[in-house]
């Protein structure tokens, strides 16, 4: 229960200095980046969605990373931009491979749900630890010598 209470307390803090509307809000840009490359690679590229929904992902990713470094946590004192770039891949990768690519893939081939409706369910599991990944991370407030 301590564990929890730490947790809304954390979020509580960043909800007050907006810092999670603005993720949302780079977020919700990052969803329509990734939806509509999804659909364009399939539907008119003809890429089978397995593999264009990774294209997607990594056009999404590349997108988010330049707005939440400029945007969201644009007010800390920063790692190198290249430290910072390597760590969000590799937080983002992680939520965007085990929440959202592998839901994609479990909704469509075994409950045939839609790809596009499977792809949404997936981008929402993977949103809150991507955040929480890089505020304790990627933007981590480098400490002042």
């Amino acid at each position: 229960m301590k564990k929890f209470k730490s947790l809304f307390q954390y979020l509580k803090n960043d909800l007050l200095q907006l810092r999670i509307l603005k993720f949302g809000l780079v977020g919700m840009t990052g969803v329509g980046v990734n939806m509509g490359m999804l659909y364009i690679l399939t539907e008119y590229l003809h890429i089978i969605y397995i593999i264009s929904s990774l294209i997607a992902i990594e056009i999404s990713i590349l997108s988010n990373f330049f707005l939440n470094d400029l945007w969201t946590w644009g007010d800390r004192v920063k790692k190198s931009f290249w430290e910072r770039f390597i760590q969000y891949h590799i937080s983002v990768g992680l939520t965007a491979i085990l929440a959202n690519w592998l839901i994609l893939l479990l909704l469509t081939e075994f409950f045939g749900i839609y790809y596009l409706i499977s792809n949404l369910i997936g981008i929402a599991v993977g949103t809150l630890s991507n955040y929480i990944l890089n505020d304790l991370w990627t933007f981590k407030q480098k400490s002042m010598p």
